[in-house]
């Protein structure tokens, strides 16, 4: 399953991330799940320290995934085992 946690320009830093991730992990693990990704923009450095944080490790990187603001970006994949 992939995860995607969002917080609000401005909330940042709260653990509002924190919690909701953890949330997440607990109720994917809690359904059977057997690995959680995250595909972050590889230059959002707190979103993936966050993931580390809950043991997710990155697993590749796709170059020049998405155009945002008429600038590629690359996607960081990171994976959690939820089993074991």
């Amino acid at each position: 399953m992939e995860n995607s946690v969002y917080v609000r320009e401005g909330s940042q830093g709260l653990g509002i991330g924190r919690a909701l991730l953890g949330a997440l992990v607990d109720a994917a693990r809690a359904a059977g799940h057997h690995s959680m990704i995250a595909g972050i923009e590889s230059g959002n450095a707190p979103s993936v320290r966050l993931h580390r944080r809950f043991g997710f490790t990155e697993v590749g990187t796709v170059p020049e995934a998405g155009l945002k603001f008429g600038r590629w970006f690359d996607l960081t994949l990171m994976r959690l085992a939820l089993e074991g």
